[in-house]
């Protein structure tokens, strides 16, 4: 077994594993995402969406069923009347009095661009409230179209560390409904006692609403669309939806997270999941999300004309004359900061998945947070982690470096075995084999500890990839004597082009310094790798590159002081 084959088929993994998605997406291989643009408002008298309630594993009224997204309101009937507004240091809400619905969520602490001027993110605007995010559905209609709610209270500014509540009545087709919505200036979630009763005996189904339109509050002009713009001309390309950050709804079921960004998928409907601890709509960096702390709730979610809505709920409540049934829930509208996260109910702390290597990814991401509590900026984070992990590395590399360059004194020896040998296979790869023993020389030497960090490099490009610590964070935020941005935002593409070259350029160093593999096509090949690698990470998020750079830049100081000392 050659060194140089194994190198090249980690190298080829790496490769596959960023890139896939990128190429697939680019050469159309794979049906193209739908771009949810912000949802267009349907016209007074329009029909709901056409959904039948539960699926047809599970029917209505049984245990795991839900309410479907039958009964949604014009988007006339849900944003007129009276408004009431909650105001704290983390967000602006705007409820209709009306059941209590959304109409606007505003956050006060993230911008969708760079700078003061940029429009603040809302996570919920007046479109996406033609499907009622905290809305209720009873029996599976809607309970905010038609009914006189009265409201208690009105608007509240909470100060740091306050709370408040509203609290909303009605009655609707004979079952009276109290809605308390608690909010806290201290966290983006808002929790729900729901108080149900009844003069008569019966059995009704409810389920807690959101409708989040895309969160598309990173759209940006991509790389390859301003060089083609460039290039070409026409027309000036229209910001997009990155790939690396899509808008899906994820959910909990049990202990098992998942999620679902395709929109072809996501207009048929996910399947009514029973025992759902939460469901929401999420990107990287932003998630909305509706939870029950009860193990008979069910969940869906489905993309309705451009806009993302779940809800969670339960079937078979049963109401008795004289007493009240209480059905607790609770809405998270925010960023993905793992601290809130963790202290909010039912473990939507699995909204921030990192994927296999989570265990991974999760202290380094924390490690990132450290030394930017040191140096205040994240950009000089990323290169003090890179050179703490290539520190912890450094023997497992030194062992790699000796191994190849002892292969390397063997190369003449092996190029005239193979030339001997070239119509022998088998007694060729004897030969080879009784070479390494003679000089005592393990072929796998210089791969086995590259093998080792590969778990590492996967969990700190998920790190990297979901922080939203690094998201509008500032590197180096104009070219050196200029007022010209450049890197002023680590989670998106370096706008010059200028990082990934450099990346590219120390790769392509790295290959020169290397041995050079005995088959020629093969010694090709790996050459290729440095402009395979640079043109994957011209798109990638610039605090991505910043850590590969820097790690190249070590490794070859690192492979240049051991070719001295050998």
């Amino acid at each position: 077994m050659d060194n140089r084959n194994l190198a090249f088929a980690i190298a080829l993994c790496i490769v596959i594993f960023l890139g896939w998605n990128f190429i697939s997406y680019k050469m159309g291989w794979v049906p193209a995402e739908k771009t949810p643009g912000r949802a267009i408002a349907p016209s007074a008298g329009s029909s709901p969406p056409d959904v039948p309630a539960g699926s047809p594993d599970t029917p209505a009224g049984s245990p795991g069923a839900v309410a479907d997204f039958a009964g949604q309101a014009p988007a006339s009937a849900v944003v007129t009347g009276r408004m009431v507004s909650v105001d704290t240091p983390l967000y602006t809400a705007v409820l209709q009095a009306d059941g209590g619905v959304l109409s606007r969520f505003t956050l006060k602490g993230y911008r969708t661009g760079i700078g003061a001027s940029a429009p603040l993110v809302e996570m919920i605007d007046v479109p996406a409230a033609a499907l009622a995010p905290l809305g209720i559905l009873l029996d599976g209609l809607a309970t905010w179209n038609g009914p006189l709610w009265t409201l208690a209270g009105g608007d509240l500014n909470l100060a740091d560390g306050e709370g408040g509540v509203l609290t909303f009545t009605a009655d609707v087709d004979g079952v009276a409904l109290r809605r308390e919505l608690a909010f806290s200036a201290s966290d983006y979630v808002i929790t729900e006692r729901l108080f149900l009763a009844s003069s008569r005996p019966r059995t009704v189904n409810t389920a807690f609403t959101l409708g989040v339109s895309s969160l598309d509050t990173d759209r940006k002009v991509s790389v390859f669309s301003s060089l083609r713009h460039a290039l070409l001309g026409g027309a000036q390309p229209e910001p997009e939806e990155s790939q690396y950050n899509p808008t899906r709804i994820a959910w909990l079921q049990g202990t098992d997270f998942d999620e679902e960004s395709a929109a072809a998928d996501l207009a048929k409907g996910t399947p009514v999941l029973s025992g759902a601890s939460w469901m929401g709509v999420m990107n990287n960096y932003f998630l909305g999300a509706v939870s029950m702390d009860d193990p008979a709730a069910g969940a869906k979610g489905r993309l309705v004309g451009n806009v993302y809505h779940v809800l969670i709920g339960k079937t078979g409540i049963a109401l008795r004359p004289g007493e009240e049934v209480l059905l607790n829930s609770a809405y998270f509208l925010g960023p993905k900061e793992s601290g809130r996260l963790a202290a909010t109910p039912n473990n939507l702390a699995r909204a921030l998945d990192y994927g296999f290597f989570s265990v991974i990814a999760r202290p380094l991401v924390r490690l990132l947070v450290f030394f930017h509590g040191y140096t205040n900026n994240y950009g000089t984070a990323v290169i003090l982690m890179t050179m703490l992990i290539k520190l912890i590395f450094w023997p497992l590399s030194q062992k790699s470096y000796k191994s190849m360059n002892q292969m390397k004194k063997l190369q003449p020896m092996m190029l005239k075995i193979r030339e001997k040998y070239k119509n022998d296979k088998d007694a060729m790869n004897r030969e080879v084999m009784q070479l390494y023993k003679t000089y005592k020389v393990s072929p796998a030497g210089g791969c086995l500890p590259i093998v080792v960090q590969i778990p590492v490099f996967f969990g700190l490009y998920q790190g990297l990839l979901n922080a939203i610590e690094l998201r509008h964070a500032p590197f180096i935020a104009a070219l050196p004597f200029t007022d010209i941005p450049w890197l002023a935002d680590l989670a998106s593409p370096d706008p010059w082009l200028i990082t990934p070259l450099i990346m590219g350029a120390t790769m392509f160093l790295q290959q020169k310094m290397s041995p050079s593999s005995a088959d020629p096509t093969q010694a090709r090949i790996m050459m290729l790798m440095p402009l395979i690698f640079t043109a994957l990470f011209l798109n990638f998020p610039a605090g991505l590159v910043v850590y590969w750079l820097v790690n190249n830049v070590i490794s070859i100081g690192q492979q240049w002081w051991q070719l001295r000392r050998a």
